[in-house]
């Protein structure tokens, strides 16, 4: 699993219709947080296996890491602030170049698995973590944030 994430003072995520679920005429679904992190979420194909492990690793670990800015330094985590969390699904974080112009996504997890998987990470986010809002699997999202810092890390778990 990546987690792409970037420290902000605010982010929004605006879901379009049409959406699993909802017909055309349906409107836009707006979700926002304000100061805490954006995470681009993606599901690598190995990660179908022993993936509740590895959620609980990040439960229990990225909530607590010292990423954000402090008074200081960087030296305040998600729990210090009592942060907000902007979670966005993104298959195209596992994808690679290796020839030519065109990527692969041959890395990342199938849709029904990983949708699953997804899903899973959202319900045990909630048990765990302050606040959280999410995007919604395989939609058209329009994300906006107004980054910290810039403050961006990648972790692969």
């Amino acid at each position: 699993m990546r987690l792409i994430t970037q420290s902000v003072y605010s982010a929004s995520v605006e879901i379009r219709p049409p959406y699993e679920g909802e017909s055309e005429a349906g409107g836009s679904v707006i979700r926002d947080i304000s100061r805490g992190v954006l995470i681009y979420f993606g599901i690598h194909k190995e990660d179908l296996e022993n993936y509740e492990e590895k959620v609980a690793k990040i439960m229990k670990k990225f909530p607590n890491i010292k990423m954000l800015e402090g008074e200081n330094s960087i030296d305040q985590s998600l729990n210090d602030i009592q942060g907000e969390v902007l979670l966005i699904p993104n298959f195209t974080v596992y994808g690679r170049n290796h020839k030519g112009t065109k990527l692969d996504f041959v890395h990342s997890a199938p849709f029904t698995e990983a949708k699953k998987i997804y899903e899973y990470f959202i319900t045990e986010a909630i048990k765990n973590w302050w606040k959280i809002k999410t995007g919604k699997f395989w939609a058209n999202m329009i994300v906006k944030s107004e980054n910290r810092g810039p403050l961006n890390y990648v972790f692969d778990f």
